[in-house]
């Protein structure tokens, strides 16, 4: 079960494993495979001449645009920037998992399934009572989450603009068309510049992985922008959240087996913190019951404003607890249990 949610998912997870498999690939290619060389200059060995290019960098220019000099400056980084781009990716949820600790699973630790075994209801009354309990102190952990979400829209439009900057493709001038994209920007070969013994040579050199990461940049690019797009989307989801009725609207529409009163007394008692709180639980729960835990909450807070008693220790107890289970002849969850 996922405590974070689907987008939070797919940065730490997907874009990690997509982002490793480029750089493995890249990395074997250029162990095993044919990567870089360069045409034979008198005066030095083929070793030398293709450490000295490979170090010093390629360069391409257009016939036509002789003034457009481009350097191929990344291409011996390409792996390295993929693996850094991964890390950086699981940072947002690294800083979750230290935080959290895996708390809501510890908690919600339940049976889940339709069995009415007296275990099950205590343990729901246990974390009913914790969070009436705990109210007014999630702010802290609420906050962390949403920081962790910012960091990953963050990290999804800084790496996507550092893509473009570290290919040299942010920007295709008037001149070129998209059919010279791969000639201006990911050639196959390039010039080098070199002397030897004051006499300068210009030799050409091959780079045969450059149509590998003109398809990586493309498809890497694209999903980044995809990623930033939904980690926006779910930042004003949030800011959404912040109206006690659309709270009440979303959750009624994801967890339709709650009753909607129930679910509009509780909005007035919860604050926004408290309430995403409890969303946490919707994740390792059943529907069936995550619907019991927020109706029991629901008694619980009303005992709480109406009569003073002790209504955690009138959950734990098992009177308690049949009282909750009486209380809730209306509930639309009692026909599935």
């Amino acid at each position: 079960m996922l405590i974070d949610n689907f987008i939070f998912h797919l940065h730490y997870r997907w874009t990690v494993i997509l982002l490793l498999v480029c750089s493995f690939v890249i990395t074997c290619k250029l162990v095993l495979g044919y990567s870089f060389s360069c045409l034979k200059v008198d005066g030095l060995t083929q070793e030398q001449l293709e450490t000295y290019c490979y170090d010093h960098y390629v360069y391409t220019w257009s016939n036509t645009h002789p003034e457009f000099r481009k350097y191929q400056d990344f291409y011996p980084w390409v792996n390295l920037l993929f693996l850094v781009h991964a890390f950086n990716f699981y940072i947002p949820h690294l800083l979750w998992k230290y935080y959290d600790s895996d708390d809501i699973k510890r908690l919600a630790d339940i049976e889940v399934g339709n069995s009415r075994n007296e275990k099950r209801k205590m343990k729901l009354c246990y974390l009913a009572s914790y969070v009436l309990a705990t109210q007014g102190t999630h702010k802290l952990y609420t906050g962390m989450y949403i920081f962790c979400e910012c960091l990953n829209y963050a990290i999804s439009l800084a790496q996507s603009l550092w893509l473009g900057f570290f290919f040299k493709a942010t920007i295709v001038l008037k001149f070129l068309k998209w059919t010279d994209f791969q000639v201006a920007y990911f050639p196959s070969t390039g010039n080098c510049s070199i002397t030897v013994d004051k006499v300068h040579h210009e030799t050409s050199c091959f780079l045969p992985l450059n149509k590998l990461y003109m398809y990586m940049f493309f498809y890497v690019h694209s999903w980044y922008i995809v990623l930033t797009i939904l980690s926006g989307t779910v930042l004003i989801y949030r800011l959404v959240l912040l109206v006690p009725s659309k709270r009440v609207a979303i959750m009624k529409f994801t967890a339709a087996w709650i009753d909607k009163e129930t679910l509009k007394s509780l909005s007035l008692r919860l604050s926004y913190a408290d309430w995403f709180f409890l969303t946490r639980f919707q994740r390792v729960l059943s529907d069936v019951d995550f619907a019991h835990l927020v109706e029991k909450i629901a008694l619980l807070s009303i005992y709480k404003s109406s009569d003073g008693r002790d209504e955690f220790n009138t959950c734990l107890s098992n009177d308690g607890c049949k009282e909750l289970e009486n209380s809730l002849d209306i509930s639309p969850v009692d026909d599935v249990i």
